[in-house]
């Protein structure tokens, strides 16, 4: 299968012909490896997603050690060098005109576009069927079924499945009873913004990952495999507000850190997410497991977010597995146990070192410091690049 042009094995009314096993929805990452996982299961697996392949997404272009690890294990190892993804050896943060270099021991940055297209194809490859362009609703549930509407161009069918796996991403609704959805938003959190240009200026060079802090967000550039250039941020709603948009606030955390801004900027298409740091008060249900960014995010670093995904798509399939004839009874408790442990100390990691990157004054001396001393990072770089224990 061509994964840079991946296409639907099934149309929604072939979908809603069968039932099935394990429903998946969301085929970020964690979605396309929970399908995968269950389907080399023996599971008739159906992965959702409502939008059309492949598909841009700016945020998540970086895979840490952690990260690479996760696809080592799942014998995926070799998809970022197939992919021609750039090897990452550096990271470079700025605040204030200070700047500090610190080296990256293992990471990587690769597309989304090619990345996720990837991952879909080894679902599909492992007997996942894969149904794109398609909004996946969760209803109601049965004694052995959970109902799915399945809302395409073509209009809208229904089609049942043992067990869903929600796999959506951040902020996004799946559930037609609204109780469902319920979450806990941090009051102050940032809002996720990413556009990609074509080019950036030479002071950018390719293999490093460029931080931009200020007391109103962080921007992270980096270039990607085909050599376009990627731009991520997290913002404060207030400062886009009063900003006139994400493009002049990006600029300004730019220029006001040191590093050159790019060509047009403020005038390119951004793509926004929902406020970063939120927290789903159930992360299982009867017949549903919820996973990744859908469980709880908070503001990620140099990878992280990509790393929870990935461990947490493998994680969960066991669970989903195990609940197919109980339903979620006894694994829902499970899972919500295990991906705290899984997840836990590396989500506090990133609040602790998302909270520091508001206060431009400590980062400013961190970077002083690190300027002269750059191992002083390495307990954190280890952190971040520490391999999950998955069984």
């Amino acid at each position: 299968m061509n994964s840079e042009m991946i296409a639907g094995t099934l149309d929604a009314r072939q979908a809603a012909d069968r039932q099935w096993d394990v429903l998946v929805i969301g085929g970020g990452p964690s979605g396309a490896i929970a399908a995968r996982e269950c389907a080399r299961s023996g599971a008739s697996v159906l992965l959702v997603d409502r939008s059309r392949f492949p598909r841009r997404k700016v945020c998540g272009c970086c895979l840490n050690g952690a990260a690479l690890g996760v696809l080592e294990q799942l014998g995926l190892g070799q998809l970022p060098n197939h992919c021609g993804a750039v090897e990452i050896n550096y990271f470079k943060l700025a605040s204030r005109r200070r700047f500090a270099t610190v080296p990256i021991s293992s990471g990587v940055s690769l597309s989304r576009e090619r990345l996720d297209a990837e991952l879909i194809a080894a679902a599909v490859g492992s007997g996942a069927d894969f149904l794109d362009n398609t909004q996946a609703m969760v209803g109601d549930h049965g004694a052995k079924f959970r109902k799915i509407s399945l809302r395409s161009e073509t209009g809208e069918q229904q089609t049942l499945a043992r067990m869903v796996v929600v796999a959506a991403g951040l902020g996004n609704r799946v559930f037609l009873d609204r109780h469902s959805e319920g979450r806990q938003t941090e009051r102050n959190s940032r809002i996720g913004a990413g556009t990609i240009l074509d080019s950036a200026p030479d002071d950018y060079q390719p293999g490093t990952i460029y931080m931009a802090c200020h007391r109103q967000g962080y921007v992270g550039l980096v270039y990607l495999e085909d050599g376009r250039f990627d731009i991520a941020a997290a913002l404060d709603c207030s400062a886009v507000k009063a900003l006139g948009g994400i493009g002049p606030l990006a600029e300004k955390v730019i220029r006001h850190s040191g590093f050159r801004v790019p060509d047009g900027l403020g005038q390119t298409k951004w793509q926004g997410t929902a406020k970063l740091t939120q927290m789903r008060q159930q992360v299982y249900g009867e017949r549903f497991l919820v996973v990744g960014d859908a469980a709880g995010y908070v503001e990620p670093f140099t990878g992280e977010g990509m790393a929870w995904g990935l461990a947490s798509g493998r994680a969960v399939a066991p669970f989903v597995i195990e609940s197919l004839d109980v339903g979620t009874s006894v694994s829902g408790p499970q899972w919500a146990e295990k991906r705290t442990a899984l997840l836990h100390s590396r989500m506090r990691l990133c609040r602790t070192v998302s909270r520091l990157l508001r206060y431009p004054t400590v980062v400013s001396i961190a970077a002083w410091g690190l300027s002269l001393a750059p191992r002083l990072a390495a307990p954190v770089v280890k952190s971040l690049n520490k391999s999950f224990a998955l069984h």
